[in-house]
């Protein structure tokens, strides 16, 4: 005969406690090191490679993009998103974000525009380079927080950095 032993309620809920309060860790802890990653100085595109179908993945950033307070015409096309454009900081400069989806992989990247310059800068591609307080770092960090905004909203996906020759 095969003797049972059962755990009293308060004993299964301290076990089911401890190993919640493990996932968790083990989550938060792969969430902070996707985040500790730094911005190599000169990358001028974010890739995000999953597992999802491009209509997913398509769904899941105008999700997040309106979330996070962009708008622009989401529909036109499936394989490339335009944001509208948004002021950088208190400077002149503003920034929009581009993403183009391609076999669950998306690519994103930004251009800014500044009308007051002479000559007027029209949609230039902002990479990570230039004065820390620059209008290309600054627009270039918005686009990396959104990035990594959508990096950690799907399980397993994972983020690159393309750095200029």
């Amino acid at each position: 005969m095969t003797q049972h032993t059962y755990l009293s309620y308060p004993d299964y809920r301290l076990r089911l406690a401890l190993l919640f309060t493990v996932l968790i860790s083990f989550w938060l802890l792969g969430s902070v090191s996707s985040r500790a990653q730094s911005v190599p100085d000169g990358a001028e595109r974010i890739d995000i490679k999953t597992d999802l179908s491009d209509s997913l993945l398509f769904e899941r950033v105008v999700t997040l993009l309106q979330a996070d307070g962009y708008s622009g015409n989401f529909r036109t096309e499936k394989a490339k998103i335009v944001t509208d454009s948004r002021s950088i900081d208190t400077s002149d400069w503003t920034a929009r974000i581009i993403a183009v989806l391609e076999n669950g992989t998306v690519q994103l990247l930004t251009e800014g525009s500044d009308k007051t310059a002479n000559p007027p800068i029209a949609n230039e591609r902002l990479t990570y380079k230039g004065k820390t307080d620059g209008p290309a770092k600054a627009g270039f960090a918005r686009l990396d927080a959104f990035a990594h905004h959508l990096a950690k909203s799907i399980l397993g996906s994972t983020l690159t950095y393309h750095v200029l020759p």
